[in-house]
């Protein structure tokens, strides 16, 4: 017979382990969101403090600035959405793979990450070709 003190010790091994995978989810949640706000220009955006848009010597206003060097606020969310988009569609096409039970549930995810990911991808695209 097992005593209770070996139940009492495995319980409290197993809710440690389970609110370690809660941590450590949050946590490369967390990581993502930081990554995304580094690659869309956030750091930047704190130092510089650039406009929301510019106008241009036509004087209509964009919110692209034309210049490699600079970037404005507009700019970054823009990029940051984009990037947000290519990891949560690399993310739908990681779990269609785990997904063995139902064919069609991971065929929509992967479809639908696919389609997350080009328009992320293209959409970066884009954003530097306008830039000049």
């Amino acid at each position: 017979m097992a005593s209770t003190a070996g139940k009492a010790r495995d319980a409290s091994r197993i809710h440690r382990s389970k609110q370690l995978e809660t941590i450590s989810r949050y946590a490369g949640v967390l990581m993502v969101i930081f990554i995304v706000f580094i690659l869309g220009g956030g750091v930047y955006d704190i130092i510089e403090s650039p406009p929301a848009s510019l106008q241009t010597s036509s004087g209509a206003l964009t919110s692209i600035s034309p210049y490699a060097g600079e970037q404005t606020i507009n700019e970054s969310i823009v990029a940051m959405l984009l990037y947000g988009c290519c990891f949560v569609g690399l993310f739908l096409v990681g779990i269609s793979t785990h997904v063995l039970y139902d064919k069609s549930k991971a065929n929509i995810s992967l479809m639908i990450g696919l389609g997350l990911a080009l328009v992320g991808f293209t959409g970066a695209y884009v954003v530097i070709l306008l830039k000049g």
